[in-house]
């Protein structure tokens, strides 16, 4: 005893001492030292001039910030990886050594007299060791962790979605920053010239004060005005001095290295970019690819499991054990034996609370709906602020432009009189300055330009790589890069609008109303002959060519006699020979590829539950301008009630689902193999 108190004591007095010591010299110059071995390390060399893509490249790359957020997607993988282990059973090993410093002995009671046996007995040794492996299983608790690990699989997508909002706002301060250190370089390159002749001109300018061969305050007037253009020449390389270092810092570069940039093409420089995207496309992109929306998308899914995980947590437990144990006990007739059980208990409390704990998490699942609603109205105004400044900053650039272009005339022509003595060395300095002043506003107005695109794009969600690539090398990441800025608005004006998407499930609706409506009032048909289901990734309708065909007419002239020896007898279109086929239509898509992952994402959802339903792609072309419709549609199914559970349960999945009903000629026109084309 005496030893386990000083122990005890011990610890007791070493938890009581504890206080705040602040960091030694000695570590925090090691801590300086580590972090400068990251941030200063070593990094492709810089062998030529950077172009604009290759600075966005070392951006993705080299940032910082952009190591961090790929830090927090790699944290957040391995926590979902270690959230799988909480499913699995728990298996516990344990030994152990009980000791005592005397017997445990007992007497006994006989119950019959009362009295006591007045013999001492033990079973127990005064030192024995134990040992047992047990298995404990809860299935409350697989369920729980189960719904726990499913969110943290959709952490890991939102800690992504984070990653792409951090890569978007680094492309449009590199984007920024790269136009402004090209009007740096320049115009830093005129500005010594014109700096040193101001500067030889006020020297001249007080030295013929001095010597009095000017007025007074003529020569003072001179001499302000000198000072005035060398104090406006200053403030010039003041705002351009750091232009170049902010584009470095952005590409990770150590601060003071030098970097030479790649100067565009007169021709660009005097062209802004173009922007050739509806401001409804980008509306729709937007709503499509913004992390912010796609992130809340996911918070959903999260609140949705969080509602499951309320509700399993009100059911009863169930406890599975089992044990393999050992006990050196001599007194014991087996030493060695297992033992097994199970155990249900259930808090009834939890019926009280449960309608109120449905209630709070169906109330948290709408907030985040709502949330998500609110911030796609808040992107929708910002696509549609970002292409009014874009669009103004062109008709401001086109002024400026005009007005350098102006100022460069004007100087030329004080530049004649000034060397033929019509006008004083002023006014020519002057003249050289305000064009100057032109120049630079007009690049400096370029660069918020390209700072407008770029937000553009950063409203529409638009990324500067593909989502997989072959490696990540400087050169790979720069191409892949040059031809994802190239081609993002023709994948943007790929996409439906926004009017269209918001009206194709109500046509959808109404279209399948109708047709229920039409064959409710046929006659019965006998049964169709069966007809096979083309699966999801082979085929898609000929329809992507050119419209739906139009229905088939009982008087149809008849083919020539060359089209007939050519082709096969085909069997006439009979409208009473075929019965009705269900299907269910899950929405328009802009291509096949989007239809294809949709519907992808929806069989993974399903599992089993999807056997025996295959999806059918039909495409068909808008008549207001001719754009693609991709309509995505499931088909398989035994009768209309199955195809309505099915949409059931792909509306459970946050997704639109409506059954309608194929009439005879359009199932005749989707099987001929003449309207199919080869899978994409």
């Amino acid at each position: 005893m005496v030893p386990a108190t000083v122990l005890a004591a011990s610890l007791l007095a070493a938890g009581c001492a504890v206080k705040p010591e602040p960091l030694t010299a000695e570590e925090n110059l090691a801590r300086v030292r580590k972090d400068l071995g990251v941030v200063l390390a070593p990094q492709e060399p810089l062998t030529k001039a950077v172009s604009m893509d290759e600075a966005m490249a070392r951006a993705i790359k080299y940032n910082l910030d952009e190591r961090v957020k790929l830090m927090e997607v790699a944290v957040a993988t391995d926590q979902l990886e270690l959230s799988r282990y909480d499913m699995l059973p728990r298996v516990v090993a344990a030994a152990g050594y009980v000791g005592r410093n005397n017997d445990a002995g007992s007497e006994s009671l006989n119950l019959a007299t009362g009295r006591r046996t007045g013999e001492s007995t033990t079973a127990t040794d005064k030192h024995r060791r134990t040992g047992d492996l047990a298995f404990t299983w809860n299935v409350l608790d697989f369920g729980v962790s189960y719904l726990r690990a499913r969110q943290n699989a959709n952490l890991v997508l939102i800690a992504d979605e984070r990653r792409r909002r951090v890569v978007q706002g680094i492309m449009q301060d590199v984007r920024t920053a790269y136009w402004r250190a090209v009007a740096a370089e320049r115009l830093l390159k005129r500005l010594a010239p014109v700096e040193k002749r101001v500067e030889g001109a006020r020297r001249d300018a007080r030295t013929l004060e001095a010597l009095r061969v000017q007025a007074p305050l003529q020569a003072l007037n001179y001499t302000r005005s000198l000072v005035e253009t060398l104090r406006q020449l200053q403030s010039l390389r003041r705002e351009l001095v750091a232009a170049k270092s902010q584009l470095g810092a952005l590409m990770g570069l150590p601060p003071g290295e030098p970097f030479e940039i790649e100067l565009p093409p007169a021709g660009v420089m005097k062209a802004p970019p173009k922007l050739d995207v509806a401001v409804e496309a980008l509306e729709t992109y937007a709503l499509l690819n913004r992390p912010e929306l796609l992130e809340e998308s996911y918070n959903q899914r999260i609140s949705a499991d969080e509602t499951w995980r309320s509700l399993l947590k009100l059911l009863p437990g169930i406890d599975v054990n089992s044990a393999l144990r050992y006990d050196s006990n001599s007194f014991l007739l087996n030493q060695r034996w297992a033992d097994y059980g199970a155990r249900i208990s259930w808090n009834l409390i939890n019926l009280i609370s449960a309608p109120a704990t449905k209630s709070y998490a169906e109330a948290q699942e709408e907030l985040v709906a709502f949330r998500r609603q609110a911030l796609s109205m808040a992107v929708l105004s910002q696509v549609h602020v970002a292409v009014l400044q874009f669009q103004e900053l062109k008709q401001e650039f086109a002024l400026t432009a005009e007005q350098a272009d102006l100022d460069t005339r004007i100087r030329s022509q004080y530049t004649n009189v000034g060397e033929a003595g019509q006008v004083g060395e002023l006014g020519v300095i002057q003249s050289e300055v305000t064009a100057l002043l032109s120049d630079l506003r007009r690049d400096l107005v370029l660069a918020d330009l390209h700072n407008a695109y770029a937000r553009v794009m950063v409203s529409a969600g638009v990324d500067p790589l593909p989502e997989t690539m072959a490696a990540d090398d400087l050169p790979t990441l720069t191409q892949a890069v040059a031809k994802g800025l190239s081609s993002w608005q023709e994948r943007a004006n790929s996409v439906l609008r926004v009017k269209d998407l918001a009206a194709a499930p109500r046509t959808a609706e109404k279209d399948a109303a109708k047709e229920t409506k039409t064959e409710a009032a046929k006659p019965e048909a006998p049964k169709p002959e069966p007809v096979t289901q083309e699966p999801a990734r082979q085929a898609i309708p000929a329809a992507a060519a050119e419209p739906a065909p139009a229905p088939v007419k009982a008087a149809a002239p008849a083919p020539a006699p060359a089209a007939q020896a050519a082709a096969p007898a085909a069997a006439p279109v009979a409208t009473a020979s075929f019965s009705p086929v269900i299907q269910a239509d899950l929405g328009a898509y802009a291509s096949h590829r989007l239809a294809e992952q949709e519907w992808g994402i929806i069989a993974k959802r399903l599992g089993a539950e999807g056997n025996g339903v295959g999806a059918l792609y039909v495409s068909t072309r808008r008549s207001q301008d001719g754009k693609t419709i991709v309509q995505l549609r499931a088909s398989g199914f035994a009768d209309r009630s199955a195809a309505e559970r099915f949409c059931h349960r792909v509306k459970d999945s946050q997704r639109e689902c409506s059954v309608r009903t194929l009439s005879a000629q359009e199932r005749q026109a989707d099987s001929l193999p003449a309207n199919r084309l080869a899978a994409l």
